[in-house]
């Protein structure tokens, strides 16, 4: 009777036991069983190892190598673990329901980092967490930099896209990917083309001097400062004019699409205005004279004349010449890849355009000569005057509109890079000239009086307006040094020459052979003018002018 109360007594004590030790595949050796009140010796043969049945306890999960552990977002249920029917899981198995679609966490910002071990996405399976390391489409990734990736081109940053057609432009591109390039040395982003960028320069340039005839000179007396006579030195005569301009440019451009094979430009600059004075007094040269070629044979003085300004035994005062222009100018070009740019890697590391398009020029100048005088008391003049002032204004202006094609290439190495440009423009240059000159006298006796005319802008003869219009060729060539600060900005250093032809400069519209018949208040007795052509005479002299400089600028990409 007692041995079959204890066998139902372990009988009934088994059905309360935990599922999971029915489970066990472990199996143990066989033993004698113990008799009630008998010791019984322990085997000395050492257990096997327990064998991994797979199942395990919610939360402790072993990472993959080169994985950081994630959690799996919560389901729109609150994520509990569910029961699986019995029959198609070993019972207490816990499950958990499948990540959301594209990996992302619901609510919170779609970023992952990535260690450069790719893993593909698992596939939820019964009995195993899932991981949620799938790129999310459409996220900006932050890599853990190595120096292998390089640095990016200016306009590229940006998120990636996760596959793709490279056929179509639409590119699928990968981390780890030698087209995805990142800042060497700073945890950056993936780059992604952009296609907008703006320039801002700041110019040091150098415009061509310009040559002027002779506009002043001195001399002994006795040989009233005429050219080619006894010791008769010019004083302002050749290159004149300061060359140096600050200034700026600014540029915008456009890809029409991320693959940056087509788009616009557009650029302007500008330099501020230059002025240059050369000013003689008889303070420290006693002696001035403007100098001119005298062409009306029924005047005293026929062939190589000159007007005295000044001197020390007659009159005191002096000669003024001032030089001022200024340059700007704007263009806009269709922009196409002609070699190097690669779809599936808008990054490429050199490139080559072509550009097609407008552009503009304006070059404007002027020069005046202002002699003012005073009459020394008991000096004797042909004409009685007490004191004048003479001005002679000679302004050009040149605006230069044509078509141009050109070329644009940059080289990047790390963050260097080396971009060049050059283009020709080919149209037509209106040219305008306006000629005036004016005496302000007062005479001996005290009479003011005004006349229009200096010495060589005359009525009757080259005070007005002219224009004519004339073919011209403006070519441009410009080389810059650059360093990429972020992936986004970017400072150059550079050098640019630009090239105009025919150009009208108010030195070449400068007539020196004068009817000294028409100069008011010169002659003590007048004269008749020569008939036919007045002199002087608009001139349109056409010359060459070039700019050269550096330059110092900032680029953003965007």
């Amino acid at each position: 009777m007692r041995r079959i109360y204890l066998g139902g007594l372990a009988l009934g004590l088994g059905m309360f036991a935990s599922p999971a030790a029915g489970q066990d595949a472990r199996t143990a050796p066989p033993q004698r069983a113990a008799r009630l009140g008998r010791p019984v010796a322990a085997s000395e043969t050492p257990a096997p190892a327990p064998v991994d049945t797979g199942v395990r306890p919610a939360g402790l999960v072993t990472p993959r190598s080169g994985e950081v552990p994630v959690p799996s977002p919560m389901p729109g249920g609150g994520g509990r673990p569910t029961s699986t029917p019995l029959g198609s899981a070993p019972v207490g198995t816990p499950t958990m329901t499948a990540p959301l679609p594209g990996g992302r966490v619901a609510g919170g910002p779609s970023v992952v980092e990535d260690r450069g071990v790719p893993a593909p996405t698992p596939t939820p399976t019964l009995g195993t967490l899932s991981y949620p390391t799938a790129l999310p489409n459409g996220a900006t990734v932050v890599p853990s930099v190595g120096p292998e990736y390089g640095s990016p081109l200016p306009g590229y940053e940006g998120p990636v896209t996760i596959g793709g057609d490279c056929a179509g432009g639409d590119c699928g591109l990968a981390v780890g990917d030698p087209g995805i390039p990142v800042m060497g040395d700073a945890v950056g982003r993936i780059a992604g083309p952009g296609r907008w960028w703006a320039t801002g320069e700041y110019l040091m340039w150098w415009t061509q001097s310009t040559a002027v005839p002779t506009l002043v000179t001195t001399s002994a007396p006795q040989f009233n400062g005429i050219l080619g006579q006894g010791n008769t030195t010019p004083l302002v005569t050749g290159s004149f004019g300061q060359t140096f301009h600050s200034g700026g440019r600014f540029g915008v451009g456009r890809w029409f699409g991320t693959e940056q094979i087509r788009g616009v430009d557009a650029r302007m600059f500008f330099l501020g205005q230059a002025a240059s004075t050369a000013t003689y007094t008889t303070a420290t040269v006693p002696f001035l004279a403007r100098p001119f070629n005298n062409v009306n044979p029924n005047t005293p003085f026929f062939g190589p004349d000159s007007e005295i300004v000044a001197d020390s035994t007659r009159a005191t005062g002096g000669v003024q010449v001032h030089l001022e222009n200024q340059l700007w100018g704007a263009e806009i070009n269709y922009r196409r890849n002609l070699w190097g740019a690669d779809p599936c890697n808008p990054c490429s590391a050199h490139r080559l355009d072509a550009l097609v398009g407008y552009r503009y020029v304006n070059f404007s100048e002027k020069l005046s000569v202002t002699e003012n005088f005073t009459t020394l008391p008991g000096a004797t003049l042909p004409v009685p005057l007490a004191s004048g002032v003479v001005t002679d204004l000679f302004r050009t202006s040149n605006e230069f509109h044509g078509g141009q094609i050109g070329l644009a290439g940059s080289v990047q190495r790390g963050r260097w890079s080396l971009d060049g440009r050059a283009a020709i423009a080919f149209g037509t240059l209106n040219r305008t000239l306006y000629i005036d000159g004016s005496q302000n006298l007062v005479m001996a006796n005290g009479m003011p009086v005004t006349a229009q005319g200096g010495l060589l802008a005359l009525p009757g003869a080259n005070i007005g307006k002219y224009n004519d219009s004339v073919f011209s060729v403006v070519p441009e060539a410009g080389l810059n040094l650059g360093y990429q600060l972020t992936s986004r900005m970017k400072v150059f250093v550079g050098y640019n020459f630009l090239y105009m032809t025919n150009v009208l400069r108010p030195a070449g519209a400068i007539d020196t052979n004068v009817d000294a018949a028409r100069i008011p208040n010169f002659l003590a007795v007048g004269a008749p003018p020569v008939p036919g052509t007045p002199r002087p005479a608009p001139q349109f002299g056409s010359t060459g002018f070039f700019v050269q400089g550096i330059s110092f600028g900032l680029q953003f990409n965007w």
